[in-house]
């Protein structure tokens, strides 16, 4: 009975004209022949169950006792949720691929933006790291890589200040001193790289041995004897002095006073130990001018006339022999012969300077001084020759301005130095 209720639930078909379930062949309702292949609802819940037991919808195998407990509408409703599931996954995944993007977006826009910050901060940087490099550089104080120094008139310069600059111009060049020391008559203003006298309130000296601190044409403390040669000649006089050489040249200042400059040379390499640049102590100073008569105008008419005889030398230390031959008075200019002939008597001349300057007459318009000159002379190509001479000198203003009448030099003394 049993095998019998099988086979006719098996043998069960549903009629695809009307829907009825039947056993014959032919449908009990509408008289549809049965199909060749007609559906078995049993059957297809039986394959559903049974798909089910093999395999869930993630692909795991499933005992076969637990398929027993499995719900064929559960399954059949899990079926259809599946594909709603994963339509829902899908929006998600689009959704934060459109959030990701944007994020990316503001990323992107955000190191722009750094990037922009930091190329601005860099060239600010570059711009004021070179203001600073040229401020430097137009203090006088420069660096060893490149000797940047500040634009000067004069040879009797260094690091950039002359000689006869004020206290406030010297500080424009080279700022606020470090420290103050005061000696005799003079002020000596410190700072790391270089000294700096002061005299009657301008600068009188100048001395460095650092190699930050160089002269008008470029030399400074290292450089070597053949750089010195290169850029001064050899118009110099040379004293030895100790482990040092010192070549001195000789230049004129603004107001004709002479001024030396000093390069002293190690001899055992041969190179700047230091630099000094200086007015001489016994060069003339028309304040310090002996004279018996006090009278205003006198001591004016005195110190004009030393004046005078100040700027002769200073253009013969200047090789400006013109300039020297027109101070003389036309009856001296007579005396001394053609402007080539007098220029001839100095060839060899190297350095002029005068000292222990006294007015020994005085009437006004005529002023008659005595005085020292010591002439340095090149000799034997490698040798200079120093005299010393006691001298007189008549000046006179009566064509209008001074003008030197009448010289007389006895010579005192000799000696030859090396260069």
């Amino acid at each position: 009975m049993k095998d019998k209720n099988i086979s006719e639930i098996n043998n069960k078909w549903i009629c695809p004209n009307c829907g009825q379930v039947n056993n014959d062949a032919f449908c009990s309702k509408c008289g549809h022949k049965k199909p060749l292949e007609a559906v078995n609802p049993m059957n297809e819940l039986q394959n559903l169950v049974e798909n089910n037991m093999i395999n869930d919808n993630s692909g795991r195998k499933i005992d076969t006792e637990i398929s027993n407990k499995i719900n064929p509408l559960e399954e059949l409703q899990d079926l259809v949720k599946e594909p709603i599931l994963k339509t829902n996954i899908s929006k998600r995944n689009s959704s934060t691929i459109n959030e990701s993007g944007s994020i990316l977006k503001y990323i992107i826009i955000g190191v722009i933006l750094v990037l922009g910050v930091f190329l601005g901060i860099y060239f600010f940087s570059n711009k004021t790291a070179n203001d600073i490099s040229s401020n430097t550089s137009n203090n006088g104080i420069i660096s060893n890589e490149e000797k940047n120094i500040l634009s000067v008139n004069s040879d009797l310069s260094l690091g950039g200040v002359e000689l006869g600059y004020s206290i406030e111009q010297m500080h424009k060049v080279l700022g606020k001193e470090t420290s103050i020391d005061e000696k005799d008559s003079y002020k000596f203003y410190n700072y790391s790289d270089i000294q700096v006298g002061i005299k009657n309130g301008k600068v009188d000296a100048l001395v460095s041995n650092s190699s930050a601190v160089a002269t008008k044409r470029g030399i400074h403390q290292g450089s070597s004897l053949k750089d010195v040669f290169d850029k001064y000649g050899d118009n110099y006089n040379k004293m030895d002095y100790d482990d040092l050489i010192l070549y001195e040249y000789t230049f004129a200042t603004d107001n004709n006073k002479n001024g030396i400059l000093r390069f002293a040379i190690s001899k055992s390499n041969n190179q700047v130990n230091y630099i000094s640049v200086r007015i001489p102590e016994e060069d003339l100073n028309t304040k310090s001018i002996t004279t018996t008569d006090n009278s205003t105008s006198n001591v004016t008419n005195a110190n004009e006339a030393a004046q005078a005889l100040n700027n002769y030398y200073a253009a013969i230390n200047k090789h400006d022999m013109r300039a020297a031959y027109n101070i003389l008075s036309d009856d001296m200019q007579t005396h001394m012969g053609s402007l080539n002939d007098y220029a001839d008597g100095y060839k060899t001349t190297l350095s002029d300077s005068i000292s222990n300057v006294q007015v020994t007459s005085n009437s006004g318009d005529e002023i008659a001084l005595s005085y020292t000159l010591t002439a340095r002379d090149s000799y034997n190509s490698n040798s200079i020759k120093e005299q010393t001479f006691a001298c007189t000198a008549l000046l006179s203003k009566k064509t209008g301005s001074w003008h030197i009448v009448d010289m007389s030099a006895k010579k005192q003394g000799e000696r030859i130095m090396s260069r």
